[in-house]
């Protein structure tokens, strides 16, 4: 009996300690697989290794192996924590201390995806921390590929090109310090300065065919120009000679010039105020010519069939009585022309203060045979 109670406790001991064991390696505690896949797993990655989130350990590392030189992390990722991990979550392998061991991070981009990450899910690890042989591994292969007698000889010229000009080298260090200080303001404007060159550049560039050719007109043209030197020489010499004839010709007329382009001033303007007048009146004119003219007897002629009778003249011309007055006022009005219609009847006729009394009407009857005229200002009137 005594044997008996002696093999079960010890039987219990053990079955107490593989319990523990296995409740502290998470044994009967239910999880989820993850898959990280990596170009490697690190040096110190052991299965059991942490997962985080924030800090926080969300799962452990299952196993570790390599399928077509990747590293497959499968992870045992607490079923709870999924919910708080998005599905656009990114993996990296890092580790705690310089030689510590490894450990998968999970980290939460700037937008998270509104979904989880699912079970099953297999994720690409962006980035995996340096250890130390890889550092003195890529130190080795650098070394490799040095001759050592031309590193000695380059490291001994180095040193007898230092050896006492320490203060040059600290003058030198201060000035470069304060270049830098004072072209670091100006590093974005030199940014901005660089990008607008770019499109300066790429517009240059589109414009290269058109410019090629335009210098290979000017060629053409240069070429042109060498070959009529002589007729270009002559052509410079007689329009110099044109100068400097014009020069004498209005340096001897400044005046006379002056003095006629002063007096036509006046008349100009007046030209100026009344050409819609003219304008109106020339185009109604031919309008009428073209309308009036087959009544008028013309056809298809250069010429034209009028009705004329003699009317008695007005009494001589005195110069103290009739003397012209000009004083005419109103503006330029073409009265209907050039579109004028007949059915309006005649246009008003003008008074014009240009004489020396008021306008009279005639006294003595006459007979008056239409004219063009007539017919263009709505019929004939006795």
């Amino acid at each position: 009996m005594k044997k008996l109670a002696a093999a079960g406790l010890v039987l219990g001991l053990v079955a107490i300690v593989a319990f523990a064991l296995m409740t502290f390696a998470g044994r009967f505690t239910p999880t989820v697989p993850v898959t990280v896949v990596s170009e490697r797993a690190g040096l110190v990655m052991d299965p059991q290794a942490k997962v985080k989130l924030r800090g926080v350990e969300v799962g452990r590392v299952a196993s570790i192996s390599q399928q077509d030189g990747m590293a497959h992390l499968a992870l045992d990722m607490n079923p709870s924590a999924l919910s708080m991990i998005p599905a656009n979550a990114a993996v990296e392998i890092k580790s705690t201390t310089v030689f510590g061991s490894k450990y998968v991070n999970f980290v939460v981009p700037p937008q998270p995806s509104s979904e989880s990450l699912q079970p099953g899910a297999v994720l690409s690890a962006d980035s995996v921390t340096v250890e130390f042989n890889t550092l003195f591994q890529h130190l080795s292969e650098v070394l490799q590929k040095l001759e050592p007698e031309k590193l000695n000889a380059t490291l001994g010229a180095v040193s007898s090109a230092l050896r006492g000009r320490g203060n040059e080298l600290g003058e030198l260090l201060a000035d470069t310090d304060a270049y830098l200080t004072t072209m670091n303001p100006s590093l974005p404007a030199l940014q901005r300065d660089l990008s607008a060159a770019a499109v300066v550049t790429n517009v240059y560039a589109d414009a290269t065919p058109d410019l090629m050719r335009v210098l290979d007109n000017a060629t053409a043209t240069s070429q042109t120009i060498v070959a009529e030197q002589a007729n270009l020489d002559l052509l410079l010499m007689n329009v110099t000679g044109l100068a400097d004839t014009a020069n004498r010709v209005l340096t001897q007329n400044e005046k006379p010039v002056e003095t006629a382009l002063s007096t036509l001033t006046d008349t100009t303007t007046l030209l100026d105020e009344y050409s819609p007048e003219l304008a109106c009146f020339l185009v109604g004119l031919n309008k009428g010519r073209l309308a009036f003219g087959p009544l008028a007897g013309a056809g298809d002629k250069a010429a034209i069939s009028l009705s004329s009778s003699f009317l008695l003249g007005d009494p001589a011309y005195t110069v103290e009585k009739d003397l012209p007055k000009v004083a005419a006022t109103g503006g330029p009005n073409c009265y209907g022309l050039p579109d004028f219609d007949p059915k309006q009847g005649p246009a008003p006729f003008v008074v014009a203060d240009t004489g020396d009394r008021p306008y009279v009407p005639a006294t003595q009857p006459a007979v008056n045979v239409p004219t063009i005229f007539q017919f263009l200002f709505a019929g004939a009137w006795p």
